[in-house]
Parts: C-alpha cells; sequence; structure tokens
C-alpha cells in the first residue's frame, strides 16, 4: 500500500521541507487561489533561507530559521502556516556572530551549537546589534573548548 504524500511530508526534517518549498514543491495546502499570495512569501522566504544555509556551510535550517524567521518558526504548526518574512540582517549577523564565537573558542563545531545561537539572539535583541560590541564581549571571554547550556555560557559572557 503506497504511502500519502501527506504523511510522508510530515515525516521529512525541517530542513528538508524548507528545501523542497524553496523549489515550489511539497505545498499541496497552498494550492487554492485564495493562498497564492501567502505561496509566493514562504517559497521566497525558504529560497532565502537555502541560501544562507548554502553560504554558510550547510548551516542547519533548524536553527537558522530561529533567529531568521521567528523563535518559534521550527515547530510544525509554523512552518505549515507559511513563512511570512526573513529578517536577512540579523540572519547575516547573528551567522558571522557565530563564526566568530567559533574561531575565538578554537572550535568550528560550536558555530552550529543551538545554545550558542540562542544566547547570541539575546544579545542582538536585548543588547547590541553592532558586531564591534560583540567583538568586545568576546575579547573579555575566556576561550572554552564546549558549551555546557545556555545559561552557564550567558554567564561566563556576562551577557544574560
Amino acid at each position: 500500500m503506497a504511502k500519502s504524500s501527506e504523511s510522508t511530508e510530515k515525516k521529512l526534517s525541517l530542513s528538508a521541507k524548507v528545501r523542497l518549498a524553496s523549489e515550489g514543491k511539497g505545498l499541496t495546502r497552498f494550492n487554492l487561489r485564495q493562498f497564492a499570495s501567502k505561496k509566493v512569501a514562504h517559497i521566497e522566504v525558504c529560497q532565502k533561507l537555502v541560501e544562507l544555509s548554502d553560504k554558510n556551510d550547510g548551516y542547519p535550517i533548524g536553527n537558522l530559521v530561529y533567529f531568521a524567521v521567528g523563535k518559534n518558526a521550527h515547530r510544525t504548526h509554523v512552518y505549515e502556516d507559511g513563512y511570512k518574512k526573513i529578517d536577512e540582517k540579523k540572519a547575516k549577523t547573528i551567522l558571522s556572530w557565530l563564526k566568530l564565537f567559533a574561531k575565538h573558542n578554537g572550535n568550528p563545531k560550536l558555530m552550529r551549537n543551538a545554545d550558542v545561537a540562542h544566547l547570541l539572539c539575546h544579545y542582538y535583541d536585548k543588547v547590541s546589534q553592532s558586531t564591534d560590541d560583540f567583538k568586545k564581549v568576546l575579547e573579555a571571554y575566556a576561550p572554552c573548548d564546549k558549551v555546557e547550556n545556555y545559561k552557564s555560557l550567558a554567564t561566563a559572557m556576562h551577557i544574560a
């Protein structure tokens, strides 16, 4: 018995769904005429997400949507409702800060750490959007080889 495309679509990762949507595929719920503009916006956002991910060594889209689209954008119902907009400036800034953080700590894997991304989003939203200000925070932060959790990192960096 063949599986329905709807059940197959639900089993896909968010990254796979976004990549399909960037090609205009897997969007059956937007096929009605009244959803045409919503579909176009969703496809455009997904295309930008894929572009940002690919330009940053395949940065995980599941993490990327958190700071590029919205804090709950990784949730299935939010994706299925359609992404409306993307904050490219914030996304590019956070990605550049993640690179700086990983380089500062001498561990390229830290660029993909969700706790680090979460803390940098907090810094961006509540403290400063300036890369120069962030670099000053990094200068005062003693490098580490791994991040235990968000709270310990925030304390160590004197951010939260």
